[in-house]
């Protein structure tokens, strides 16, 4: 009787035992079972070995061997943790999942079947990644230009695009995203979509060199810009160096351009308004202002024509919308600098010059500008400039 009651109790601790093992078992059979069979043959064979340069421009906007470099420069940011607990992806096939879905905008799940991963993979590549770039890259891609590189800057629009003194062209840009849960109606631009304003200075060949990214799209260019580092640098006479050029009995500082929302400045220069009454020298400064001014829309046009994703509403959270624009910025400012075809059909901005002639600063100031521009405008009609 006490060797039944001995077997018995032994039964009783050894069968649980057994048959947790044997669930453990059967679940981890259930969910391979389950494990969606998912195909890398696309990116591993057809674009490492298969993509000719148009391929690579049309799906990257950019060549092999520029895409490759990119990856070595985020290597360390993106390299895999050391201990996890499937095999992690390798650091170009981050950054080819990233780019992939800046340039497209395609939804996570086509990607997620183009690359053979799972949509939170692309997820965390395309967080990963943009955010790598911003920490890594934004200092290197996007920084205002000073001593020989602003005087490549300042020869290039004179003899590019004809104004001279010239340091960079601003503008702002509105970019769509979806609504905010909290406050969205300060999103809510003047066109009736939701919005982020991305602010940019550029050169005379199409790099930003300065960007402020984040205000709501209701807010005013003027505005944005009055709260900016670039007025606060131009205001305090520390934006550019003192090289000044003759015009007349002035002199002519090195100037930004801007259209008629901005204020005008000694080192801020927009066209005439009241297009009925312009005179023929006004006219003709307006001219020349706007042509020199089209490189900042030009290099809004290529930023969105090669990052798809900024033409429709960035479908993120409004924190990481910031991200992703900077991003975008960064890359293409790698493209520019690396001579990258723009084989797209330009984006057009479809945005109205604000015809509010915006003015700021006390009477002397305001003065000392317009006189500055007046000459500026007779040098042209003579042809002194």
């Amino acid at each position: 009787m006490d060797r039944f009651r001995r077997v018995n109790f032994h039964r009783k601790r050894v069968f649980p035992y057994y048959l947790g093992i044997g669930l453990a078992l059967g679940c981890s059979r259930i969910k391979e079972s389950r494990r969606k069979v998912r195909s890398t043959e696309w990116y591993d064979r057809t674009v490492l070995n298969d993509f000719r340069d148009e391929d690579w421009y049309e799906n990257f906007r950019m060549k092999r061997e520029n895409f490759f470099k990119i990856c070595a420069k985020l290597e360390n940011a993106l390299a895999p943790a050391p201990k996890t607990v499937e095999e992690p992806l390798d650091v170009t096939k981050k950054v080819a999942i990233a780019i992939y879905w800046l340039a497209s905008s395609a939804e996570y799940r086509t990607i997620a079947n183009l690359f053979g991963v799972a949509k939170s993979t692309v997820y965390e590549c395309v967080h990963q990644v943009c955010e790598a770039i911003m920490e890594h890259l934004l200092e290197e891609y996007v920084c205002f230009p000073e001593g020989d590189r602003l005087k490549k800057v300042i020869k290039g629009y004179e003899e590019k695009w004809g104004f001279p003194n010239c340091g960079g062209a601003i503008d702002g840009t509105h970019i769509p995203i979806i609504a905010p849960k909290h406050s969205h109606g300060d999103n809510l631009n003047r066109k009736g979509f939701y919005s982020l304003i991305l602010q940019g200075v550029c050169d005379h060949s199409y790099v930003f060199t300065d960007i402020n990214i984040g205000w709501p799209g209701r807010v005013h260019d003027a505005r944005v810009f009055a709260n900016s580092e670039i007025y606060l640098k131009g205001d305090n006479d520390s934006l550019f160096p003192e090289w000044r050029k003759p015009v007349g009995e002035n002199t002519m500082p090195v100037v930004l351009l801007g259209d008629p929302a901005y204020p005008l400045k000694t080192w801020l220069l927009k066209p005439y308004t009241n297009r009925s009454t312009l005179t023929n020298t006004q006219f003709n400064f307006n001219h020349r202002l706007s042509r020199a001014r089209m490189t900042i829309e030009n290099s809004f046009g290529h930023l969105k024509g090669r990052w798809r994703c900024l033409q429709k509403r960035l479908d993120v959270e409004v924190e990481f919308a910031c991200t992703v624009i900077g991003a975008c910025v960064v890359l293409h400012n790698f493209c520019e600098l690396e001579k990258e075809d723009y084989i797209w059909d330009t984006y057009s901005d479809d945005t109205d010059d604000e015809d509010d002639d915006t003015q700021d600063g006390d009477v002397e100031v305001i003065r000392c500008a317009k006189a500055l521009r007046d000459d500026i405008a007779a040098a042209f009609a003579n042809n002194n400039l």
